[in-house]
């Protein structure tokens, strides 16, 4: 890390050098179409080394990047300069400074290190600190663990693109190997076609578009629901990056140390490549468009005679329409903590290891402050069950019911079943995100929400079947201390 943070104070070092030379040049010397003024490519330079991650994209690096090294706001829709040349791989940015750090045998100096900077001589300090802690039967085990360590590392900074040498041209003459202000390579990779841009726009939105576009190319660079649609929710779900509300900084939790301690182990524990967790996130980001409609109206209960079995009680509680909480007003409509929250439920429910299905082990319940947490907010057990992603097995799931008692996960073929689904849905662009819908919410909701929020198109022979949502109202069941509750779904007092 330390390493790391000197390389890219020494990046900044050599732009800032290069572009304050180019700045304080003799105007004559420059071409008579060079704008902006050198004062404006200052003032970026400025912002850009203020930048918290100015290898990044987040707070406008990026694009304050662009426009200090770029005289031209016509070529901000090329991007970084040079940069249309093959990306390289996050690891293999690393095995290159490892291969030029060691400490035998260790590669001439090329880029992305500095040959004159300070930080090639901290790398090479660094493997050598590092070579303690690595596994010491063979020197390849140890290489790559350094190599891992510093890819942590990167992504920790947000290191996505980086100097590099001028692209070859072919000429006699000994290659370029120095990297430059002038000459860039990003560090992620993606297969989706960069999009076509204007050179009419005005240069503000020039380099707001090479940043978008460079993000959309970019398989690490961060991304957030709330600025994509649901159809281009393929490109972004696969990266390696997860979205920026997916974070325990949207979870008020301090307070408690147990329940930091379950959150924190959602967080850290997350794994794009178990079927329950890409469930659980899609569930989080699909939630987020129905907001505040996460509860349910008590006249809409089916009788008990209806529901004596686990498949009509499942049935009866997925036909249960959406709607607010208005009674005590407890619902909310800030996305973020609902895209953090609903996946961390999901998750924490699941897993066996996880703190909250340990306590479970220990008191045969669930925490009475996480139930209070996440029953505010509509997300809990008959949710989980309407989502179609548990199974209830006793009408008392009305009022939370007893965990893995009244109501029960699905097994783990149940699950990849679903996950399989799911994921030949996102490849369908036009439709997927409303069969999507449909599957966690049903058909009416689903309609609802395309509707009200544009963000898919809904299929028009599904969106023609009606269906009745009518049920008889019936009386509250009995609870006890061992069940999960959930707030009133609807107030039968009047309002003041």
């Amino acid at each position: 890390m330390v390493a790391l943070r000197s390389y890219i104070a020494d990046v900044q070092s050599l732009v800032a050098t290069a572009v304050k030379k180019e700045c304080a040049a003799d105007q004559d010397n420059l071409p008579i179409a060079r704008p902006p003024s050198e004062h404006t490519r200052l003032s970026y330079l400025h912002k850009w080394l203020a930048c918290k991650h100015p290898l990044g994209y987040k707070d406008k690096a990026f694009e304050h990047l662009l426009r200090c090294l770029v005289p031209d706001p016509k070529d901000y829709v090329d991007g970084l300069p040079n940069s249309a040349q093959d990306k390289i791989t996050l690891q293999d940015f690393a095995l290159r400074i490892c291969r030029m750090s060691r400490t035998d045998a260790p590669l001439p100096l090329a880029a992305p290190l500095i040959s004159t900077a300070s930080s090639t001589a901290v790398f090479r300090i660094a493997f050598i600190h590092m070579l303690k802690y690595a596994p010491s039967h063979s020197p390849a085990a140890a290489e790559k663990f350094i190599q891992d360590a510093i890819v942590i590392a990167a992504n920790h900074l947000n290191i996505h693109h980086v100097p590099w040498h001028p692209p070859h041209t072919g000429a006699r003459g000994r290659r370029a190997r120095k990297p430059t202000h002038d000459s860039w390579v990003s560090l992620g990779k993606s297969s989706d076609p960069v999009p076509s841009t204007r050179r009419n726009q005005n240069p503000a939105d020039l380099a707001a578009e090479a940043a978008r576009i460079a993000q959309a190319s970019d398989a690490r660079a961060p991304w957030a629901v709330e600025s994509i649609t649901l159809q281009s929710l393929p490109d972004f779900i696969t990266r390696d990056s997860l979205p920026d509300e997916f974070s325990l900084d949207h979870i008020d939790c301090s307070k408690d140390a147990l329940l930091k301690e379950i959150y924190e182990w959602v967080f850290a524990n997350f794994d794009r490549n178990k079927p329950i967790h890409m469930i659980a996130l899609l569930a989080g980001i699909f939630i987020s468009h129905i907001l505040p409609d996460l509860f349910w109206d008590e006249q809409d209960r089916p009788s008990n005679a209806k529901v004596s079995t686990e498949r009509s009680c499942t049935a009866a509680v997925r036909a249960l329409p959406w709607k607010p909480n208005r009674g005590t007003r407890k619902g909310s409509t800030w996305k973020p903590q609902f895209i953090s929250m609903v996946p961390a439920y999901i998750i924490a429910v699941y897993d066996a290891q996880s703190p909250l299905r340990r306590y479970f082990a220990r008191k045969n319940a669930f925490p009475s402050q996480w139930n209070a947490k996440n029953s505010a907010k509509g997300i809990g057990s008959l949710n989980l069950v309407r989502l179609g992603l548990a199974k209830a097995r006793s009408s008392r799931v009305f009022k939370g019911g007893a965990p893995l008692k009244d109501w029960i996960l699905l097994t783990t073929d149940e699950v990849a079943v679903i996950h399989r689904q799911l994921l030949a849905h996102l490849n369908d662009r036009q439709y997927g995100p409303f069969r999507i819908a449909v599957a966690f919410f049903g058909l009416d909701k689903a309609v609802e929400m395309g509707r009200a929020t544009s963000t898919y198109t809904i299929h028009p022979a599904m969106a023609s079947i009606s269906i009745n949502n009518k049920r008889e109202r019936q009386p509250d069941v009995s609870d006890d201390d061992d069940i999960e509750e959930l707030p009133a779904p609807m107030s039968k007092r009047s309002r003041k």
